[in-house]
């Protein structure tokens, strides 16, 4: 999994202004940083406050996830 590079300014303001979630047309995208990237679909989330806005974004704005799917994601960091 590569990362897409941003080098428009106004979409790295967007990204830095500390909102949890972008929206393009219809669709919403999640924000967060993430350190590294272990393998595909597998995220590191170290900050606390981050993991519980996670959490909180995947199990509640994403139906389509299983509690399983999602642990799986996380890495089971715990």
């Amino acid at each position: 999994m590569e990362p897409i590079k941003i080098d428009n300014e106004e979409i790295k303001k967007v990204i830095f202004s500390g909102q949890d979630f972008i929206q393009i047309g219809n669709r919403k995208f999640i924000l967060f940083e993430v350190d590294q990237i272990k393998e595909p679909n597998m995220y590191e989330v170290t900050d606390s406050d981050e993991e519980k806005q996670l959490l909180k974004a995947l199990e509640h704005e994403n139906p389509v996830l299983s509690e399983e799917e999602i642990t799986r994601m996380l890495g089971d960091q715990k």
